[in-house]
C-alpha cells in the first residue's frame, strides 16, 4: 500500500474514532460500557450495508432522480436505519440519560461512516487528499452527529415522562433526518458543511454532557436519600403504620397474606440493588474501581422468581411504590449485566 493509500484510509476512518474516544472520555460516570460501544459501531455498520444495498437499486432504478434522492431520500433511509438501534437500547432501558444516549448514537454514526467511506475507498480511487479530509472529519462526523442528537433528544423527551410509545422517537428521527438531508443539499459547498460538522457537533456535545451531568447528580442525590429511607422504614418498628406498610395491608383483601409478603421482599430487594447501583456509580464518578459481585446473579434470580410469583394482577398493585422508572431499569439493567 502506497503512503497516499494510507493517508487516504487513515482520513476515512481516524478521525470519526478519535471523536467517538474523546466522547467516551469526557464521560465521568462511565455509562457506556465499551462493548456497549462496539456492538453499536456494529450495528451502525450494517445498518450501512442495507442502506448502501437499498441506494444502489434506487440510483439504478431512477437515474435521473439521483441528485434528487440524495438530497432528501437518502437521508429518511440512513436516519431510521441507524435510529434502529439506538432506540431499542433506549426502549429497553439500557441507555437512559442524555450523555449515554449521545455516545451510543454517535456510535451507530460512527459504525455506518467507517463502512460508506471503506466503500468510498474503492468507488473514488485516486482521488486527492482534500475529498479524504472532506469526508472523514465532515460526512463521518455529521453521520454520527446527527445520530446521536436524534437519541438525546428521545432520551430528554423520556426523562420529562410526558412521551411515550412511538411518538416518544419520532421527534429525534425527524431531526436527525433534516439535519443530514441539509448537510447533503450544502454539499456544493463541502468546506461550508465540513467547517459546520466539525464545530457545530463538539459545541452540541458540550452542553449535552453539562446538562446531563447536572441532571445526574441531581438524581443521583435524591434517589439515594429515598431508596435508603425506604429500606429503613421497611426495617423499622413502625412499618405498619408508614405509607407502604399501610399501602400493603390495604391489599389484604385482594391478596392472601404469602403473596403480600412477596411484594414486600421484592420492594426490598429492589431498592437495596437500586442503592447498590447508585453507589457504584458515585463511586466510578471518584475514580475507584468496583470489583464484581458474585452475589449478584443469585439476587435478580431471586427477583425474576417474585416476580413470576407475584404475578401480573400483583406487579400491577405493587408497581406504585417500586422505582421503575426508565432510569431505574437502566441501573438494573447494568448492575444485572454487570457492565463495568
Amino acid at each position: 500500500m502506497h503512503i497516499g493509500e494510507v493517508v487516504r484510509f487513515a482520513l476515512a476512518l481516524v478521525p470519526v474514532l478519535l471523536f467517538l474516544a474523546a466522547l467516551r472520555s469526557l464521560d465521568s460516570y462511565k455509562l457506556v460500557s465499551p462493548r456497549t460501544v462496539l456492538a453499536a459501531l456494529a450495528a451502525g455498520a450494517l445498518s450501512a450495508l442495507l442502506c448502501f444495498a437499498i441506494n444502489t437499486i434506487v440510483f439504478r432504478q431512477f437515474p435521473a432522480y439521483q441528485d434528487d434522492y440524495a438530497r432528501f431520500g437518502a437521508p429518511v433511509v440512513e436516519e431510521f436505519a441507524k435510529a434502529v438501534y439506538w432506540i431499542f437500547l433506549i426502549a429497553t432501558a439500557r441507555v437512559a440519560f442524555m450523555a449515554d444516549s449521545a455516545i451510543c448514537g454517535f456510535a451507530v454514526g460512527a459504525g455506518f461512516a467507517l463502512v460508506e467511506n471503506i466503500s468510498y475507498l474503492h468507488l473514488l480511487e485516486g482521488q486527492g487528499i482534500a475529498i479524504w479530509i472532506l469526508r472523514g472529519f465532515g460526512t463521518a462526523v455529521m453521520h454520527g452527529g446527527v445520530a446521536a442528537f436524534g437519541a438525546t433528544i428521545s432520551a430528554y423527551l423520556l426523562d420529562s415522562r410526558q412521551w411515550r410509545g412511538v411518538r416518544l422517537f419520532m421527534p429525534g428521527v425527524l431531526a436527525a433526518t433534516v439535519l443530514h438531508s441539509l448537510f447533503n443539499q450544502s454539499l456544493e459547498s463541502p468546506v461550508l458543511s465540513t467547517f459546520a460538522a466539525v464545530t457545530g457537533v463538539p459545541l452540541i456535545f458540550g452542553f449535552v454532557f453539562y446538562f446531563s451531568e447536572h441532571s445526574l447528580r441531581r438524581w443521583l442525590g435524591g434517589n439515594l436519600d429515598r431508596d435508603i429511607d425506604m429500606l429503613n422504614i421497611i426495617g423499622s418498628q413502625d412499618f405498619p403504620q408508614s405509607r407502604v406498610g399501610t399501602y400493603l395491608m390495604s391489599l389484604q383483601e385482594a391478596f392472601p397474606p404469602e403473596l403480600r409478603g412477596d411484594m414486600l421482599s421484592l420492594l426490598q430487594l429492589t431498592t437495596e440493588l437500586s442503592v447498590r447501583a447508585k453507589s457504584d456509580l458515585l463511586l466510578r464518578e471518584a475514580g475507584l474501581e468496583v470489583p464484581p459481585d458474585p452475589e449478584l446473579e443469585s439476587l435478580f434470580t431471586e427477583l425474576k422468581y417474585l416476580e413470576r410469583s407475584i404475578g401480573p394482577t400483583g406487579m400491577l398493585a405493587v408497581r406504585p411504590l417500586l422505582s421503575q422508572t426508565p432510569r431505574d431499569l437502566w441501573q438494573m439493567h447494568r448492575l444485572g449485566q454487570g457492565l463495568r
